[in-house]
């Protein structure tokens, strides 16, 4: 059974996401981190930033593919200054190559407030049948 495409996913609830802009394979989302995404420091969590940047990932290769479904395969994430609760955060992300079976896209994420940036990306997604 093929289920329809939700955009924006629900798991954009639980990351406080709102989708910005998803066309031509560009996305920006907005993400606004809470408490309970912190690890023990303070700050959020690696495995959270990481499932936001997949959030960003999935619109982008949606708008540049859209009868086209796709996972992510390979993910690969810097993490370049430490993202606190309730200092809302923009993902970008672009597709870089759509090919017939592969996509690579390049994401980052930047603090809102001052555009400091936080963390890149890159991710390999498989198109599926």
């Amino acid at each position: 059974m093929i289920r329809k495409i939700k955009l924006p996913p629900p798991c954009f609830d639980f990351l406080h996401a709102e989708l910005l802009s998803a066309e031509n394979g560009r996305a920006v989302v907005r993400f606004v981190p809470t408490e309970q995404m912190e690890n023990p420091y303070g700050t959020i969590q690696g495995g959270i930033i990481a499932g936001m940047l997949d959030n960003v990932f999935g619109p982008a290769v949606v708008s540049a593919a859209p009868s086209n479904r796709s996972t992510t395969v390979q993910m690969s994430v810097n993490y370049l200054r430490s993202v606190k609760a309730g200092e809302p955060i923009i993902g970008t992300a672009e597709v870089v190559k759509l090919g017939r079976t592969q996509v690579l896209i390049e994401a980052r994420m930047e603090r809102e407030s001052d555009g400091e940036l936080l963390v890149r990306a890159t991710a390999t997604n498989l198109i599926r049948e």
